[in-house]
């Protein structure tokens, strides 16, 4: 039962970090910037729910733990998709 709660709370980190990265101004997914204030709250709430639900059955300090780790890698990777995306975007308006 405490693996469902580990992947609950990487869900909701990873939900938080594509929340907090779409709303960023440099982020290379979208055109423009989601709306920075409510996306922004909506990555603070998922990362808090996040350490609430694994708090639930894991120690908190593991469950803080892993939603930062989650959150973190999440957003190193963010920036390199954004570079995939701009490049199949570039060969597919190239044809």
């Amino acid at each position: 039962m405490p693996d469902l709660f580990m992947s609950g709370s990487v869900l909701f980190a990873i939900a938080g970090a594509l929340a907090f990265y779409l709303a960023a101004p440099g982020q290379r997914w979208l055109r423009a910037p989601l709306a920075p204030r409510l996306f922004r709250t909506i990555a603070a709430t998922s990362s808090i729910l996040g350490v609430v639900v694994g708090a639930s059955r894991l120690h908190p300090a593991t469950s803080l733990a892993i939603v930062f780790t989650a959150a973190m890698a999440c957003l190193t990777a963010c920036p390199f998709i954004g570079v995939l995306l701009e490049r199949t975007r570039l060969r597919g308006a190239s044809r």
